[in-house]
């Protein structure tokens, strides 16, 4: 009788604990500023086999990336360097995100996500992700600052990378 017991509580558990997950099988990481003349995007695309489980802490599953700063592609060659010597790729080659803490509130997601960027780290609680056409998108607001870096300026300072730029993170889900 004890077995049986322990069999009704055991699946009574599994049954009654929503098991809300996704499966993740592209990841995109981009870059979004302004300049003085216009805007301009760097993106980094991956395939990946990853899975997010949501409000489960007993699953410590994160989603991290080690993005090496040289595979960003902003469009054109000029672009690239510039994005790469401002990140400074030399003494510090890769960008390191991390994505954990997954949470679902009926139609609401979020996560935390660590950003490791030129030798600093900064954590940002409670991301809202927005989930659209299979995709979990969201967003942060940087500051240069943030990171001690300079904002490039072309052509004695006639061209200037605004202050702010925004990182963006997209899982594709299947």
């Amino acid at each position: 009788m004890r077995v049986f017991g322990l069999i009704l509580v055991v699946t009574a558990t599994l049954f009654s604990t929503p098991r809300e997950y996704l499966l993740v099988s592209t990841k995109q990481f981009s870059v979004q500023g302004t300049t003085s003349i216009g805007g301009f995007e760097c993106n980094y695309d991956m395939n990946a086999k990853d899975t997010l489980f949501f409000n489960q802490p007993n699953k410590t599953k994160k989603v991290i990336q080690s993005v090496p700063v040289k595979s960003f592609g902003c469009g054109n060659f000029i672009l690239n360097n510039d994005f790469r010597k401002t990140l400074k790729e030399k003494e510090f080659p890769n960008v390191r995100i991390e994505l954990s803490n997954f949470k679902k509130n009926a139609q609401n997601y979020s996560c935390d996500l660590t950003l490791n960027l030129v030798g600093k780290q900064k954590i940002y609680k409670n991301l809202p992700l927005e989930f659209d056409k299979n995709r979990l998108n969201g967003m942060i607001t940087l500051q240069f600052s943030d990171f001690d870096l300079t904002p490039p300026k072309k052509i004695g300072g006639m061209i200037k990378i605004k202050e702010e730029i925004k990182l963006s993170v997209s899982l594709q889900t299947e």
